[in-house]
């Protein structure tokens, strides 16, 4: 299967080199030479701590690829303190162009959809005169006048009345900074930045991420193996696994998720979400989805979090397959701290049920293994979640400890298939993730359906003036509630089984009158009324 995947889909070649091209082909007549579509990379971030972020633009400027390809910065705010990453992004790529934006392009395409939405800031003669002020790009030291002049021809007038936006060139980066309104706002202005551009595909990215050298053109593969995919995920992997033991074991999940769950996903074309870290889009797709994935509307308030998943569903409802690929990989981080790691559990939990009412609308779009895996990671948890509380409550320590055994013999299984494929003895560590998914995934589930109206970006920003904010002792109380409410009856039920079990061990064995039935609802062991073993 891989190796039909690597012949049907070569290696692209450069578009500029038509003649070698010509000459691939006469040598060898089976293998039809592809020319390397044009590629714009986004990166979004906000208030990124600054190594992480220069890392992640060093890795960048390592990509191979046959053409040079456009790259687009997007920063979500245009504050003080945004100025960070102006900065950092001005260290990696000298003499290239930051542009401050003082309007949302997606509130203008929100306008033309609902006019009267905006009509009042329309007429603001002040903010028309600072559009005028801000929209020229910043002046670079050793920029000459013809410099200054070729940029001007590189402009685009996106919306009618509004100054020309600065796009960027094969020979030229170009960092944003916009109004502070989330992610998806700075993913909207990238994309159409990088679609005026005259890109075939987009990739998107995250601020903290660190890429493979050949993640691109592996990524470009995988979504011209087939002309219906309209999108391709990567492998994602943490580069900070040995910071603590709740990364490392982080490290085994995303692992699972991406070589198990997605390559499963994949093999139906089907894969429910490409991940923000790296993802790729056909700008033909982009251009259907995008006005109406920026305009998401939930209970009433705008969606902020779950970005990529319900990019996801978008190019799905509209019938084009996704794909993943394990030959494009990246890394990135995740947290060390338990709390930090709940909070973003919550979020992608959140997104997670939220989506499942767009995925239901394309559900006979494609592969029943689609409906089989959301049902499955849908209801899983709260089978489990009323497993637990009954369990706990029920007199029954010996079920309990069997309970557990079983699971942890589930995580065995999938250790035994992991050291198999990845030839890897960090997996014989895999069973303790069962004590995570049982104290953290499993509240963080179900405090996402009793919080799915809480917006915000969660664990992005982790730049120090954020990080001194979450440091406020209130937010943190708020923060740690679920969890110690959680801890607090597990706990308690615990208790509860070795009391019954050391204080009154003959509750354990209860005599049965030979008349009575036992309860058919039970899910404890049935006594025998004979006795007999």
């Amino acid at each position: 299967m891989l190796a039909r995947y690597r012949e049907k889909t070569p290696l692209p070649v450069s578009a500029y080199k038509s003649e070698s091209t010509e000459q691939q082909q006469q040598q060898s007549p089976t293998t039809t030479p592809r020319k390397a579509s044009k590629i714009g990379l986004a990166v979004v971030g906000y208030r990124e701590e600054p190594t992480l972020f220069l890392q992640c633009l060093e890795s960048i400027q390592r990509l191979r690829y046959p053409d040079p390809f456009k790259i687009v910065v997007v920063v979500d705010g245009k504050d003080q303190e945004d100025h960070e990453m102006a900065s950092i992004f001005e260290k990696a790529f000298p003499g290239h162009s930051t542009v401050v934006l003082p309007y949302l392009m997606s509130e203008r395409a929100l306008a033309q959809k609902n006019p009267k939405a905006t009509s009042s800031t329309e007429q603001d003669p002040e903010k028309m005169e600072y559009k005028k002020y801000d929209m020229d790009p910043v002046k670079r030291q050793g920029s000459s006048s013809s410099s200054s002049s070729s940029q001007d021809e590189e402009r685009v007038t996106m919306w009618e009345g509004e100054e020309p936006v600065l796009l960027p060139t094969d020979t030229r980066a170009v960092c944003y900074l916009q109004p502070h309104c989330g992610k998806r706002h700075a993913m909207y202005t990238a994309f159409r930045v990088l679609m005026e551009a005259g890109c075939d595909a987009i990739m998107s990215t995250d601020s903290d991420t660190k890429f493979d050298p050949n993640a691109m053109v592996e990524m470009e593969r995988a979504l011209y193996w087939h002309p219906n995919i309209g999108a391709a995920a990567g492998d994602v992997r943490i580069w900070n696994a040995g910071d603590s033991l709740l990364s490392f074991m982080s490290s085994l999940r995303y692992w699972m998720a991406f070589n198990i769950e997605r390559a499963a996903q994949s093999f139906n074309r089907c894969v429910t979400c490409v991940s923000g870290p790296m993802g790729l889009y056909r700008s033909s797709v982009l251009a259907e989805i995008l006005d109406d994935w920026i305009a998401q509307r939930f209970l009433g308030m705008e969606c902020t979090y779950g970005d990529d998943r319900h990019l996801t569903n978008r190019v799905l409802l509209h019938g084009y397959r996704v794909v993943y690929t394990h030959y494009a990989f990246c890394e990135t981080e995740t947290p060390t701290a338990f709390l930090r790691w709940f909070k973003q559990q919550t979020r992608w939990s959140k997104s997670f049920y939220r989506e499942l009412l767009w995925n239901a609308r394309s559900l006979h779009k494609h592969s029943p293994w689609m409906a089989a895996e959301l049902f499955y990671q849908g209801v899983y948890p709260f089978v489990l979640l009323f497993s637990i509380f009954y369990i706990l409550w029920a007199h029954a320590p010996f079920v309990l400890a069997v309970w557990l055994v079983s699971l942890m013999a589930i995580a065995c299984i999938k250790t035994i298939y992991s050291l198999i494929v990845s030839r890897s003895l960090r997996f014989l560590a895999f069973p303790l993730y069962s004590i995570y998914y049982l104290l953290g995934l499993v509240p963080a589930k179900l405090w996402a359906l009793v919080s799915l109206w809480d917006v915000g970006w969660g664990t992005s920003a982790r730049s120090a003036s954020e990080r001194k904010l979450e440091n406020v002792l209130l937010l943190q109380i708020k923060e740690a509630l679920p969890v110690v409410v959680w801890f607090s009856v597990i706990l308690a039920g615990i208790v509860f089984n070795l009391t019954v079990f050391f204080l009154n061990p003959n509750s354990l064995n209860p005599v049965v009158d030979p008349g009575e039935n036992p309860d058919p609802n039970s899910i404890v062991f049935y006594p025998n009324p004979n006795g007999l073993a």
